[in-house]
């Protein structure tokens, strides 16, 4: 008789055929059925056993993130700690960010998460993987040496990380994570535009910003607002700065409690701002369906007289137009009555590992890394804000505008409540809908509202 090959997932099985087509059929059955899922589980055990985070080297670290433009920083960083400590840190980058939350939550299930990690979400998906058991309570570490590592943070930064007593999770009050940096998100006009339309100063009000931004369309190719807003949550940023403004944040708590109606008069009104942009015809063309990146490059390009936007665009704007003249300022006030609030915390944070048999070697590493020196060298290369204090004087001018306005802050991570994302969801798909015409602030209310109750009947 001859022979005949056998090829399966990767397994490649030579068997010498000799005994006719019954015992060929034997053999067969036997590879199969038996030898060869031994095979695959062995060396899907194997693989396992040497690829874990948990079963790494004793002296290398493993960090898992999603920063892109940070992965050859970060790796600098790792080989100077490795010639200061003998001790390596391996920074995995998962891109795009929402792969990495896909994997970050299969590796909580699996209880295979790495020594260090961030976690993009809300704050009740933290508060999840703590009452997992998968995040290390900081608090003893910061504590040290009459908490030396916790003094040395921007008090907002840490707060980010931080459950506050009786929070709504049931969280014990802690500090679960450290910063590296810091961000907030503001309005920025264009200075040359705003000469050219006749203006020296940005708008005090929302009047203002309105006639300002019509005034832009008299410069060609020119439009008076862009913003990424088809990343939606752009949308809910600025709905949660007006209702700052308009009903105050105990009202606005309210809402997100259930006791005053997304159909209340003060919530048409922060509605209707979408819709009075819209028919001022200030919006880039496209703002609906716009990415962030997009949109940076529009304002870059001098082509929009106002952006909304966070610390993170400094980066973009100074690769793409090094000599564009720009500044930050609040969002155009609608009422005076209270002031608004702009968003900032944290810009990156990460997490240890509870389960890790690296916990005391990652915490050391973090601490070398909120150090001055590691912090300065961090401001330098990715341009952003840092997380401790006394980094001032190091910070460029062009990073240095954001600081201001930073008294007037909130951010969801710091609230008592937050909306169910449902909810969120309902709030940023009506506005668009009044965007491109379909609906009208109340009747995006109205259905808001439809959806805000159904959330509260389901608790």
């Amino acid at each position: 008789m001859g022979r005949k090959d056998y090829f399966k997932k990767g397994i490649f099985i030579r068997i010498y055929l000799a005994r006719g087509w019954f015992m060929r059929r034997k053999i067969y059955r036997y590879i199969y059925n038996f030898l060869l899922p031994s095979f695959i589980m062995g060396g899907i055990i194997w693989a396992s056993g040497c690829f874990s985070p948990q079963t790494s080297q004793k002296n290398v670290i493993t960090v898992w993130h999603w920063m892109s433009d940070r992965q050859s920083t970060f790796e600098e960083l790792a080989k100077k700690y490795e010639q200061e400590t003998g001790i390596k840190v391996h920074f995995e980058l998962f891109f795009p960010p929402g792969a990495y939350s896909q994997k970050i939550q299969a590796a909580a299930a699996a209880r295979d998460l790495p020594d260090l990690f961030g976690i993009l979400g809300e704050k009740r998906i933290i508060a999840s993987f703590i009452k997992q058991g998968n995040i290390e309570d900081l608090t003893p570490y910061m504590e040290e040496n009459q908490g030396e590592w916790e003094k040395r943070f921007i008090d907002i930064s840490l707060k980010f990380n931080s459950f506050a007593e009786g929070n709504i999770y049931g969280v014990k009050p802690m500090i679960y994570a450290v910063p590296i940096d810091t961000m907030n998100i503001q309005f920025l006009f264009n200075k040359s535009l705003l000469k050219k339309i006749g203006f020296d100063t940005p708008p005090s009000n929302w009047n203002e910003f309105l006639k300002m931004g019509e005034s832009a369309k008299d410069i060609p190719h020119t439009y008076g607002f862009v913003c990424g807003w088809g990343e939606t949550w752009f949308l809910y940023c600025l709905v949660s700065n007006y209702a700052f403004n308009i009903m105050g944040k105990d009202k606005f708590f309210a809402t997100l409690r259930g006791e005053i109606p997304y159909t209340d008069p003060d919530w048409i009104r922060i509605f209707s701002l979408f819709q009075e942009m819209k028919e001022r015809g200030i919006l880039a063309v496209g703002i609906v369906t716009m990415t962030n990146k997009e949109a940076e490059q529009l304002f870059a390009n001098n082509r929009a007289l106002f952006s909304f936007n966070g610390s993170w665009g400094v980066n973009t704007y100074r690769q793409m137009n090094p000599d564009l003249q720009y500044d930050t300022m609040m969002p155009p006030p609608v009422s005076d009555k209270y002031s608004p609030r702009i968003w900032a915390g944290a810009g990156s944070s990460f997490m240890v590992n509870a389960n890790s048999p690296r916990k005391k070697e990652a915490v050391q590493f973090l601490k070398w890394l909120t150090e001055k020196e590691q912090q300065i060298f961090l401001i330098e290369r990715t341009h952003n804000l840092p997380s401790i204090k006394g980094c001032e004087d190091k910070i460029d001018s062009s990073l240095r505008r954001f600081l201001k306005n930073m008294e007037n802050t909130t951010h969801p991570n710091l609230w008592p409540i937050n909306e169910s994302s449902r909810v969120i969801e309902a709030i940023n798909t009506g506005i668009q809908k009044i965007l491109i015409g379909e609906k009208t602030p109340l009747e995006v209310a109205k259905e808001v509202q439809k959806v805000k109750e159904s959330t509260l009947k389901e608790k």
